[in-house]
């Protein structure tokens, strides 16, 4: 990754990524943040060019995005995560990086490293939780 992606973190246990939408950043999820730190340890990531995580060289597209979700795992080597996106950051998880076969998911790229990571998959397409 040509970048770092500025996260804030919260809580122990199970990691628990929030994917913030477009315009956005992590702050949108500060309610969010609170309520399941209490059980998760949560880690609200700002994506590439939002909030505090600089633009970089890259191109400014979803797989970018989701190139860089995958690398951030992999650096921090969660060995599972939760994924929550609101509106792009749903986009962002569900994009062509991973592809959800039952209840996990497997990568395009390096699927025998990446069905290890993530465990689990929430969404939100648009509606405010």
């Amino acid at each position: 990754m040509d970048i770092e992606l500025y996260y804030q973190e919260k809580g122990n246990g199970e990691p628990f990524i929030m994917l913030h939408g477009n315009g956005e950043n992590s702050d949108y999820f500060c309610n969010q943040i609170e309520y399941f730190s209490k059980n998760y340890h949560v880690i609200a990531i700002d994506t590439r060019g939002h909030g505090k995580s600089p633009r970089g060289e890259a191109p400014f597209t979803i797989a970018q995005f989701a190139d860089d979700l995958y690398d951030f795992i992999m650096q921090k080597e969660l060995k599972k995560a939760i994924i929550l996106g609101f509106s792009d950051g749903a986009n962002i998880a569900n994009s062509e990086l991973m592809i959800i076969k039952g209840n996990h998911f497997v990568a395009n790229k390096n699927p025998e490293e990446f069905n290890k990571v993530v465990d689990g998959f929430l969404t939100n397409r648009g509606n405010t939780i």
